[in-house]
């Protein structure tokens, strides 16, 4: 069933780690079931992400971050080549491919290349869905 199937961009991995806000989705993969699923790719740039400059500031265990990722994900290896889905950002495209491979439902996403094309994308690939944090949280916290 892909309603409780997701891909998280990384954007929204990184968001949860660097607010210390972790805990928060792995309660809610586990209360409700959530399958998220994750690859080489997002894992790659989690971590390169996570040791930007910028980002040091929060002092983000990157070892035990990926670790944690990897524990509450199911990893899936992408088959290749990788479409073109996202004009404009083909670094977006394994986000994409990861939800359509792996039959999700979901993909959240706060990335302004994947949000533009939200219309063109679910007309295309109909059972999936694009949505932001705010709406994934609110999918499992709205009474």
């Amino acid at each position: 069933m892909r309603v409780n199937r997701f891909v998280l961009d990384n954007n929204i991995w990184v968001s949860y780690f660097i607010t210390k806000q972790q805990q928060k989705i792995v309660d809610l993969i586990d209360k409700f079931e959530i399958e998220v699923f994750s690859c080489e790719e997002l894992i790659d740039e989690f971590t390169e992400v996570l040791g930007y400059p910028h980002l040091k500031k929060f002092n983000v265990d990157i070892a035990k971050s990926v670790k944690l990722l990897l524990t509450i994900t199911t990893y899936f290896t992408l088959t290749k080549p990788i479409k073109q889905y996202i004009p404009g950002d083909a670094d977006d495209n394994y986000i994409l491919a990861l939800a359509l491979q792996t039959n999700s439902g979901f993909v959240t996403s706060g990335d302004k290349h994947i949000l533009s094309q939200k219309e063109v994308l679910e007309k295309k690939f109909t059972k999936l869905k694009i949505i932001t944090k705010t709406q994934f949280e609110r999918r499992f916290t709205s009474s």
